[in-house]
């Protein structure tokens, strides 16, 4: 079995914009309601899968340049946007599956400072739709 270290060259596109360069952490979370289907006469608890839900969080390093994490970002709060995760950045396989959805951009934090720090921001978007894994 693979065994896959870290994430150090796992990729994030959001709107098109491979921004894997200035994230230092992403996850994609992923769950579904728990629906009681228990009935007169059962002795145990009994379960079904109700609605699916997701979330992408990520922690950006902040850069205003042309085409990085502010220009693609700042326009993008409160509409939805396409995303793509992959655990490495090698092409998308049985073994490096691609995840793509759709996020609601509901919070963006344009400036973040702190004397001797980075500037660094987190976000939790939530997936609005159906996420899809490719492998080819």
């Amino acid at each position: 079995m693979a065994e896959l270290i870290g994430g150090a060259s796992a990729t994030v596109t959001i709107n098109s914009v491979d921004l894997s360069d200035h994230i230092t952490s992403a996850t994609l979370e992923r769950s579904f309601d728990d629906v009681d289907t228990t009935a007169f006469g059962d002795s145990t608890r009994t379960r079904i899968a109700g609605l699916g839900d997701a979330t992408l969080n990520i922690t950006f390093n902040q850069d205003y340049a042309s085409s990085e994490v502010d220009a693609t970002l700042n326009g993008l709060v409160g509409t939805t946007t396409a995303f793509t995760f992959k655990p490495t950045s090698s092409a998308t396989s049985a073994t490096n599956p691609s995840y793509n959805g759709t996020v609601l951009v509901t919070a963006y934090t344009p400036v973040s400072a702190e004397v001797g720090s980075l500037s660094s921001f987190s976000v939790s978007w939530p997936v609005t739709g159906d996420i899809t894994r490719a492998t080819s």
